[in-house]
């Protein structure tokens, strides 16, 4: 038997040497490679194995553990270029880092202070320069779309216009909903347009309490960074990027043509008359109306309709849009600093005749070594934009326009039958109207870097964003806008400057001890901004031949009317911030954040806003060592407060402006009372997320979840008359906010000539009022023709969202057998016959009153959020991406006109093809009726749309040319592609658009474009 276990012992002693030899000790260290200096806090990881990371410390050195002597080596350092090194034999290693850009989506910066992503605490979305390329378009917003959890972005078609965008959805009842831009450190507020989509390297949207706080009160409602390209140290580059794009309505109304419009108009006069005559004769009545001496039809529509003809007044007002955009570039640096210069011209001719938007661009960004210890920079930008805007009447004419009525390019007005209305303007005449918009504007950013001693590093910050705006515009004599308002030709000229600048100062100190990592950074903020516009009316010219360009031919001098305001203020701000990690394993950040406003009433100006996150990789810890699947599985949570600040300029006073009259001077008030007693918006955020990396990093998510609590929310409260005034701000709301986000990204695919990769993200947020002023439960918008009338949005209820629809519910279409049932009601002096609307009797007294409104939907979607696919074989490359957005509804007054119309004064859709007739009584399209007050569809939920859809946003087939076909050309990269932009839409909105609406028609494109790099 000992014989036995001795030979098993001496089998097993080779393997046990072997195996002893597969752990290998690697003593290292890392120094920069260009002054040989030791490299701190540099990361050590194994390739095999990414969880098992180490740092070098303060000299540089660092021990790691290797399974053998093939293994890799990743190194990492923020500010150096990654590398990879064999582990070898044992031997001492030195790895000398390049200094370089080696900030991938991995890196976001922060305040100044960059920070790897998986060190973040708190909930931030990222896209870089590849994915917005995806989207050739002239706006940033429209590049973000669908990409980016958490933040809704809703496109704008008009040329020149930017898309909207809210992150985390509703947190404020009347003011300051929309996120800050920081442009290179820059706060701009507005015409996020003006930024060129090429030029820009990276964006983050910082959305919880922990991200936005050290942005203080600016940061509440979120932060989208962007960060421009930079130059990188070798060989210069020459990059040039262009498109140039075909565009068409993506959508054609279906509206009835001329001969269903004439024979609706029929139905609806005969409707009347038998109303008006229960015993009348009805096809002798359509007998009169129809014949050439009728007085229902014009002589030219009976002659439209009998030569079976039909009038589309868009075409002649319409154009297929062409846009091209073209961005030049040259780039480089050398181990004393960087550079960037870029050049961009943007041309976009709109669907409309006589819409061009033109925008110049040109970028300057240096960084500079001027000593080892200290380090200059500006990121600087010139903007130049044109953008001539066709007068809104053009569009809402022209669809609205009589198809029976000959098109004529000289008539003022439209017509319907014989009527004549000075409202109607003609839509051909309209486009000589004259609206020119010109901006110049100047982004800066200026810095000095100073490192004094070891680990400290001292910054100050100048930038300045400085806007010239100048809006001319002329109506010229003989359009029908011109004679109604009996002017003889007016112009307008309207001048705005905006000044904005700040002055930030950092000191952050930054230390490795041990396995621990500190960054501490405190510092102090001015920001300023000054406005001023001035604007003159002028009417009476003695002809068109100088439009708005000599304003001293007017001569009705009377009606000249001045106008000019000055604007400033001021936020002053301290700011502190630490981060702090144990072993790569523990996280925590800590802000403060100390604001004070000039809008507010001395005593009430300052606000402390204070975050605490924590972050928890639960992948390193020793009990999931073996679990090689999961990479990693790190844990968020944070808690802050953010305020706002966003109300108008002085609301702490009452205003009055001195007027001369009859020899005296008198001060009148502008209607809002001054409230010293105003103070911060404040907002309580609770973030909870989850980043999950698996599968070799192949498979990323992240979720989020966060509850938002919006206290002493700012908005203008209602004033009884006695007081003399109207209104005040005041802090009067609570508003409630949660919601979820997931991101998912799948390498699905990692092959040398295939790779394929999918993503798709998640976005719901739902708000509630939980307070108004006092014990109000409700706040109505009252309007109308009446000004009394409660309107279907912008009322306030305690318990329901913000952005609520309040309306009556529609029941059903009144049949004959509900005569007897329907006589006992009162319908406030509205007929409901057969055939019309019956809404909800929501408390049954049979009393059709403002008692029995409903809130029956929201403007905002339950969730949102984009998915897609990008495809890549050898040189060619497929992308896919669709947005969407579920659970929300849109009112669309021009569909409900429609519904509405008697085929007289508003054009039809088809759908009343299909209405209620004594034969056609299964349908909830009422009967067609002129004249006669009865429940129309705008006044019941019978059409509000359900603005639910998919889109697919774009979808983009590429070639780069390979690089050694690119070399015989002298070329670096060279990619040619193709992009379709809004080609497939899934809806049940009967609108233009369930995104962009009505007003004026999104767009569908087809974009070629180069990309070139030499």
């Amino acid at each position: 038997m000992k014989s036995r276990l001795l030979l098993m012992l001496l089998l097993c002693l080779p393997s046990m040497y072997l195996m002893a030899q597969t752990t290998t000790t690697i003593n290292g260290k890392i120094i920069d490679k260009k002054n040989g200096a030791p490299v701190p806090g540099a990361m050590i990881s194994l390739k095999s194995n990414p969880k098992k990371i180490t740092t070098s410390n303060e000299a540089g050195q660092f021990t790691i553990d290797v399974p053998s002597q093939s293994e890799t080596l990743l190194i990492h350092s923020i500010g150096y270029k990654d590398q990879e090194v064999p582990a070898g034999d044992g031997s001492a290693l030195t790895v000398s880092l390049e200094p370089g850009d080696n900030g991938s989506l991995e890196e976001v910066v922060v305040v100044g202070v960059v920070m790897k992503k998986k060190d973040l605490t708190g909930a931030v979305s990222s896209i870089n320069s590849d994915k917005i390329a995806q989207t050739p378009t002239t706006s940033i917003n429209q590049a973000m779309q669908g990409k980016m959890p958490g933040a809704r972005i809703v496109s704008n078609p008009t040329p020149g216009a930017d898309a909207s965008i809210k992150i985390r959805g509703n947190n404020s009842i009347q003011f300051g909903t929309n996120p800050i831009f920081v442009v290179d450190g820059t706060i701009i507020d507005g015409n996020f347009n003006t930024l060129n989509p090429d030029d820009i390297a990276s964006v983050e949207v910082l959305k919880d309490a922990s991200a936005t706080a050290i942005y203080g009160s600016r940061g509440a409602n979120g932060v989208v960074l962007v960060t421009t390209k930079k130059g990188k140290k070798g060989v210069g580059n020459i990059s040039f990027n262009s498109w140039v794009g075909w565009q068409w309505f993506s959508k054609k109304m279906d509206l009835m043509n001329a001969h269903d419009l004439y024979n609706l108009r029929v139905d609806a006069y005969a409707n009347k008359y038998m109303e008006e005559n229960p015993n009348g004769d009805r096809q002798k009545y359509i007998d009169a109306i129809t014949s050439d001496t009728g007085n229902v039809f014009a002589a030219y529509e009976q002659q439209t309709y009998k030569e079976g003809k039909s009038y589309d007044w868009l075409k002649p007002v319409t154009q297929s849009g062409v846009q091209q955009n073209y961005t030049l570039s040259f780039s480089g640096g050398s181990d004393k600093g960087t550079y960037l210069v870029s050049l961009n011209y943007t041309d976009q001719k709109g669907l409309i005749k006589t819409s061009d938007y033109k925008r110049f661009g040109g970028r300057v960004n240096v960084e500079q070594n001027v000593k080892s210890w200290l380090k200059i920079g500006t990121n600087t930008s010139f903007i130049r934009s044109t953008n001539d805007v066709p007068s809104g009447d053009v569009f809402n004419m022209a669809i609205n326009a009589n198809p029976l009525l000959p098109i004529n390019d000289t008539m003022q007005y439209l017509k319907w039958a014989d009527i004549t209305d000075q409202g109607w303007y003609n839509p051909i005449k309209s486009l000589s109207l004259i609206s020119n918009n010109n901006m110049n504007r100047l982004i800066s950013s200026n810095y000095i870097s100073l490192n004094p001693v070891k680990y400290l590093t001292i910054r100050s910050t100048l930038s300045a964003d400085i806007m010239d705006q100048q809006n001319y515009s002329y109506v010229p004599i003989g359009t029908g806008q011109d004679t109604r308002g009996s002017n003889h030709g007016s112009a307008t000229h309207y001048k705005a400057e905006t000044y904005s600048w700040q002055w930030d100062n950092t000191a952050s100190y930054s230390r490795y001890f041990g396995r621990s990592s500190v960054n501490a950074m405190v510092g102090a903020s001015l920001q300023q901004k000054n406005s001023n516009y001035n604007q003159v009316n002028a009417y009476g010219f003695p002809s068109n031949d100088f439009t708005y360009m000599n304003l001293g031919a007017a001569y009705s001098r009377d009606k000249f009317s001045l106008g000019s305001g000055f604007v400033t203020n001021t936020l002053a701000s301290y700011l502190g911030r630490v981060d702090y990690s144990f072993d790569n394993k523990y996280f925590a950040t800590a802000t403060l954040r100390y604001d004070g406003s000039s809008r507010f009433a001395p005593g009430n100006q300052w606000g402390a806003f204070p975050s605490l996150a924590l972050g928890w990789d639960m992948s390193r810890e020793n009990f999931m060592k073996d679990i090689s699947w999961i990479n990693r599985l790190k844990w968020r949570a944070g808690y802050g407060i953010a305020g706002n600040q966003n109300i108008p300029d002085y609301a702490f006073v009452s205003q009055y402006s001195p007027v001369y009259s009859n020899g005296q001077v008198t001060y009148n008030s502008d209607g809002r009372k001054g409230n010293p007693n105003l103070s911060w918006e404040k907002q309580k955020q609770l973030d909870i997320g989850l980043e999950l990396v698996l599968l070799k990093n192949r498979l990323n998510i992240t979720a989020d979840y966060f509850n938002i609590v919006n206290k002493d929310l700012l908005m203008v409260q209602t004033l009884n008359t006695t007081s003399g005034f109207s209104n005040q701000v005041s802090n009067v709301g609570a508003l409630k906010n949660t919601g979820v986000e997931v991101n998912v990204n799948y390498a699905v695919i990692q092959k040398k000539d295939l790779q394929w990769n999918v993503m798709v993200n998640f976005s719901s947020d739902k708000n509630r009022i939980t307070k108004l002023y006092g014990q109000t439960q409700a706040i109505y918008n009252k309007g109308g023709f009446t000004g009394v009338e409660i309107q279907r949005t912008g009322n306030l209820f305690v318990g329901e969202s913000l952005n609520n629809i309040y309306t009556y519910k529609f029941d059903k279409i009144a049949q004959e057998g509900d005569k007897d049932a329907l006589n006992g009601y009162n319908f406030a002096g509205r007929m409901v016959h057969p055939g019309d609307i019956v809404p909800v009797d929501r408390n049954g007294d049979k009393v059709i009153d403002d008692k029995d409104r409903y809130v029956v939907g929201k403007l905002d979607p339950k969730f949102y959020g984009g998915f897609g696919t990008d495809l890549t074989y050898k040189a060619f490359s497929l992308n896919l991406f669709f947005n969407y957005s579920s659970g929300l509804k849109r009112i669309s007054s021009f569909y409900e006109s429609m519904l509405s119309s008697g085929g007289m004064l508003a054009v039809s859709h088809v759908d009343m093809l299909n209405r209620w007739t004594p034969t056609n009584t299964n349908t909830n399209i009422p009967r067609a009726m002129y004249g006669i007050a009865r429940f129309n569809p705008g006044e019941t939920d019978l059409a509000i749309q359900n603005a639910s859809f998919i889109r697919l946003s774009t979808a983009t087939l590429s070639y780069t040319l390979p690089k050694s076909a690119a070399g015989h050309m002298f070329l670096d990269n060279a990619r040619i592609y193709v992009t379709g932009t809004n080609l497939l839409l899934f809806t049940k909105d009967k609108g233009f658009d369930p995104e962009t609406g009505d007003g004026f028609p999104n767009n569908r494109s087809i974009v070629v474009g180069l990309n070139l790099n030499l």
